[in-house]
């Protein structure tokens, strides 16, 4: 390959005058400071091989002679000459001159023109337009600014990839317009296709236009089937029902005598469930006793076996750590050994390469020995004070870096313990993770424990200060019971009516608010009889808020048998307003209004009260009644004495009598119910607080629970704080490291400055030895001895380390402690076993009394519950007797309905068949017949209203003619459906799944979706227009055309192919250049 041998200049740039600058060699570096001409050597270059003007930094070639851009040019010309020694050792020379503004080009002295001129450069592969063989300052930055597509046109015209670019272009264009003729081909192709698609369209018109109407009067034909097969199957449905209620009635007369059978079984069983309940209480009370000792023994056992179980979950836990730790320290050993054997080899290796290395070294001459001796003592006479700097220097630093080596020691150290050591530490690690969750959870079961501990005692507390005042407070009760002789059984007339009343205030709530003597009481006793005369037959009347409700009431008591009842509605009453004046009177004395001394429990039954009252005067005495309603002064006032004696306006007067003193008991009997249901009340209480108090045992189980707890607790932290581990080396080695890196940076500066000085001193003696660098030389000599020496000494540590920690590993006991912690294992899967049995018989044991416990709960119960169950088995027999009446009444009132709806089913297929004969449907029939031998009758006959209110109990209310004439229409419906009914629909069309549906509404649903397909199937057929029947015609036409189409589709696509496969030729081969 040839190269740049000389370069002469003249007047060009900054080079004035004539210039040889040469020989160059194959590699040639050009240095100097800024403004020496480094540049303009360069541009001299590409002047000479053809550059540009503008590639130069100048506006102009006239600009290059020296002196030009500042106007004093030195001469009228300037030129370069480049010397290129080619392959073969001829030398050619290229001259590039430039007069005024215009170039003159030369090769060996013959002026060229430019052409020849860059061809004989492009002959020895300089392009200049490439610019490939220079790099001018600031290229490789423009290169780099340079964007994908101008990068890309770089490279094209550096591989000659543009010389294709034109054929490229060329079949590129011919392969799309080929791909074009070939859409252009495939469009027509659908296009026809899609004619095609029309064609068939309307083909299949005509036959979809007959399917639809066929599919319509299908689905219309089922349609009806399906409603007329549910109508008759309802019909006779109704007919059974109708005979089965019919058969229902004979059974309640029986029913009647066996309800008064089991009242006189139901009072003999009562005494004797009383007598077993109070037996079976007696017993429960000893079980729980026994229970409640047994308790506190399965507790500690089960808390036995739960701490060795806990035990024994960490023993099995460090046996497994023991035995990964015995297998990991045979495998420690194996490796230690093995890495010793192998340190020794390296070793040996490393002193054999020294040996070998040494041989190599360059060796200086006796001579040069000496003047390199003599050179050594200036130097270092020179650089005395320099040494000894740089020797506290570097002592500091190993110093530091001493430190350092010794904390990264202690540091490795700790590594290869904890490297060493990795299953212990993950024991720990495990044990502490156990401790903290066992501390987590013991902490919050104390927590728990202590607030369930402060709750129960709180509640022993309250029970023993409720137990007390219940006592109390039922004794009391029992007292006052036993005084008013409250124990005494009401009799059935009584329970009757209170039983209403409640059924009353169940059924109609917020509604009916009781009865009025309920709903209020006398303010003292005396003034009972008064308030009861005066009350009279409003005294048990029923308040309620409307004569909506009063009328729902009364219908209610009807249905059920109850008695006649007086009802008070609030919002029908008429009250007249307290006359204030009678407040006022003070003769007689003692004179007061009957409301006022009546207290009203519900305010809103105050205006029933005042109702019932008036305004009623309460005297002292008969003579004072008197006077107030037959007064001198012509004032009359309705007025009742204490006794019972009332007093009317009219002059009329009734007394009190035995009635009168029976009705007024009912006060007494109002207070000796409530004082009743208190007593019950609080009996059920004293039970509840009775149990509760049974509760101070487990008091005492949960105090000594909690502290078990706060002990485990106590040893679990003290646990966890003996397992913690901490570490702190890495502050301290940071520190060193920057104390280090302060010192490396003092000793590089001393360093710099006395290589600096000894470089001076021996630059004329590494000239003659040809040594490069005389350091570099001495640390070659003087390194590799030292290199030797500290490798060794690694490997000496390293074997002498490694053997210290084979020792190590061999002095451990690790298999020893395998065996203790399985041993220990054993020992308290032992212990476990035993505990175990033991906590099982406690919970056997614990378990059998609560079982005996339940067991006597639930006979308690049922004796409960069979005390209640006969105690209203009196009333329940006699609601029996009402309740068959009320059943035969139902069954009556069914029979009515089912009736009804044999009638509208009648209706419905009578319309359903009318409106078949009138749509032309043909209903199929059995034995042979056809729909249209039967003659239907029109809906307009048939009234269904008329049907409806036929019943007998509304046309007695009705006016004889208009029931004559709802009868006669009776009777011609009757007839027209009798007629029809000799019409037997086959139904073997209708698929089996319809017959068997049974709800109504999916009936109904079912019905409306195949009427709707019936009405969609008659739009779709209106919609459809008459079929075209030359569609066959047109289909074979476009058949032949889509024939010809594909051919010339086929002949296209071939020519698309070729030009493809020229274009992927001509772009492969751009690719290869590119």
């Amino acid at each position: 390959m040839g190269f740049l041998h000389l370069l002469e200049i003249e007047n060009f740039k900054s080079y004035s005058g004539k210039n040889t600058i040469g020989p160059f060699k194959r590699f040639t570096a050009i240095i100097g400071p800024n403004g020496s001409g480094k540049s303009n050597l360069m541009d001299a270059i590409c002047f000479v091989l053809g550059e540009k003007a503008s590639a130069l930094r100048v506006r102009k070639l006239g600009d290059l002679i020296h002196g030009a851009p500042v106007n004093k040019p030195v001469a009228n010309r300037c030129h370069v000459s480049m010397h290129y020694v080619n392959d073969d050792g001829s030398t050619t020379v290229f001259t590039r001159a430039v007069h005024s503004s215009s170039s003159e080009y030369r090769i060996n002295n013959t002026v060229c023109s430019p052409q020849e001129y860059t061809a004989a450069l492009e002959a020895i592969q300089i392009f200049i337009k490439a610019k490939n063989f220079l790099v001018y300052q600031g290229r490789v930055e423009s290169v780099a600014m340079k964007n994908p597509k101008e990068r890309t046109q770089m490279f094209e015209e550096l591989s000659r990839s543009n010389e294709l670019q034109n054929e490229y272009a060329k079949l590129k264009t011919e392969l799309t317009k080929a791909e074009n003729d070939a859409q252009l081909n495939m469009n027509k192709r659908r296009s026809i296709a899609a004619e095609k698609r029309e064609a068939k369209i309307e083909q299949t018109e005509a036959e979809k236009y007959n399917k639809l109407r066929e599919e319509m009067n299908s689905k219309n034909l089922m349609v009806h089937l399906l409603q007329l097969f549910h109508a008759e199957r309802e019909k006779s449905k109704a007919i059974r029902l109708i005979e089965e209620k019919r058969e229902e009635l004979e059974e309640y007369d029986q029913k009647t005598k066996d309800s008064q059978n089991s009242l006189l079984d139901a009072q003999r069983d009562l005494k004797r469930v009383l007598r077993e309940m109070h037996k079976c209480d007696k017993k429960l009370v000893e079980k729980e006793k026994q229970l409640h000792i047994q308790k506190p023994e399965q507790m500690k056992a089960n808390e036995q076996v739960h701490h060795i179980e806990q035990k024994l979950n960490n023993a099995k836990k460090l046996q497994a750590t023991a035995i990964k730790m015995a297998e990991s320290h045979r495998k420690d050993l194996k490796n230690m050994e093995a890495r010793i054997e192998q340190l020794k080899k390296e070793k040996a290796d490393a002193i054999k390469k020294h040996k070998q290395i040494s041989q190599q070294m360059q060796q200086l001459t006796e001579a040069q020995e000496k003047e390199y001796e003599a050179l050594k003592k200036a130097a270092m006479k020179r650089c005395s004070s320099l040494d000894a700097k740089l020797d506290r220097a570097r002592h500091q630093e190993d110093s530091t870096r001493s430190a350092l080596d010794h904390l990264k020691r202690r540091k490795e150290a700790q590594k290869d313990k904890i490297k060493q050591k990795e299953s212990e530490i993950e024991r720990h690690e495990k044990h502490m993770n156990t401790l903290a969750e066992s501390e987590k959870t013991q902490t919050e079961l104390l927590e728990v424990e202590r607030e369930n501990l402060r709750k129960l005692e709180e509640e022993v507390r309250v029970s023993k200060d409720k137990q007390e005042k219940v006592d109390a407070d039922l004794a009391a009760v029992t007292k006052q019971l036993s005084d008013a002789h409250g124990d005494t059984a009401e009799n059935d007339r009584v329970k009757r009516k209170n039983e209403a009343i409640e059924n009353l205030k169940r059924v109609f709530p917020d509604k009916v608010y009781g009865r009025l003597v309920d709903l209020c009481q006398p303010s003292q006793r005396r003034f009972q009889l008064a308030i009861t005369k005066v009350l009279a037959k409003n005294m048990f009347s029923i308040v309620c808020d409307t004569e909506t409700t009063a009328r729902e009431c009364i219908t209610y008591l009807k249905e059920r048998r109850y008695g006649p009842e007086t009802f008070l509605p609030l919002s029908g009453l008429v009250v007249h307003p307290i006359n204030e004046n009678l407040r006022d009177i003070r003769e007689p004395p003692g004179v007061k209004l009957v409301y006022d001394v009546i207290q009203c429990n519900l305010p809103a039954a105050r205006k029933a009260l005042q109702f019932a009252c008036g305004n009623s005067l309460v005297c002292e005495k008969t003579e004072d009644a008197r006077k107030l309603a037959f007064g001198a002064n012509g004032d009359r006032y309705k007025a009742v004495a204490l006794d019972g004696t009332l007093f009317q306006q009219s002059g009329v007067i009734s007394g009190g009598g035995r009635d009168l003193k029976n009705r007024a008991k009912r006060w007494d009997e109002q207070a000796i119910r409530k004082l009743k249901e208190r007593r019950a009340e609080l009996a059920e209480q004293s039970q509840a607080l009775h149990r509760s108090r049974k509760k101070e045992l487990d008091v005492e189980m949960k105090r000594n629970q909690l502290q078990h707890l706060e002990r485990r607790l106590k040893n679990t932290r003290t646990d966890r704080k003996n397992s913690e581990l901490t570490v702190t080396i890495e502050t301290e080695l940071a520190r060193c490291e920057t104390a280090l890196k302060e010192r490396i940076a003092e000793v590089n500066e001393i360093q710099e400055r006395r290589d600096s000085l000894t470089d001076e001193i021996f630059s004329e003696f590494c000239k003659k030895t040809n040594i490069s660098d005389i350091r570099k030389f001495e640390e070659q000599q003087i390194k590799l001895v030292e290199e030797h020496q500290k490798v060794l000494k690694n490997f000496d540590t390293e074997i002498d380390r490694h053997s210290n920690e084979l020792e190590y590993l061999s002095s451990e006991n690790d298999f020893a402690r395998e065996k203790v912690e399985a041993d220990r294992v054993k020992a308290l899967e032992h212990q476990l076993k035993s505990l175990k049995a033991k906590a099982l018989a406690e919970d056997d044991k614990l378990k059998s009394f609560e079982e005996e416990c339940e067991q006597i709960r639930k006979e308690m119960t049922k004796h409960r519950e069979k005390v209640k169950e006969q105690e209203a088995v009196v009333s329940a027999a006699k609601k029996e007797l009402q309740s068959t009446e009320q059943e035969r009444t139902s069954i009556d009132r069914s029979i009515m309905q089912y009736e009804q709806v044999k009638v509208r089913k009648q209706q419905l297929r009578h319309s359903l068949l009318n409106a078949c004969k009138m749509e032309g449907i043909e209903v199929p029939l059995l034995n042979g017949y056809s729909f249209s031998d039967f003659m239907i009758q029109d809906d307009t006959a048939v009234d269904p209203e008329s049907l409806s209110q036929s019943q007998p109990a509304e046309a007695s209310s009705q006016s004889s003619q208009l029931h004559s004439s709802q009868s006669a229409t009776s009777r011609f419906a009757r007839s027209v459906y009798d007629n029809e009914e000799r019409i037997k629909i086959d139904y073997k069309d209708l698929p089996t799944k319809y017959q068997k549906l049974e709800d109504e509404n999916e009936i109904k649903k079912l019905v409306e979706k195949w009427l709707k397909e019936v009405s969609d199937a008659q739009t779709s057929i209106a919609k459809l227009n008459a079929p075209n029947n030359k569609a066959a015609e047109r289909m074979e036409q476009v058949k032949a055309r889509e024939n010809e189409m594909t051919a010339e589709g086929e002949q296209a696509r071939k020519k698309a192919k070729k030009a493809r496969q020229m274009f992927e030729k001509v772009r492969a081969e751009r690719y290869k250049r590119f």
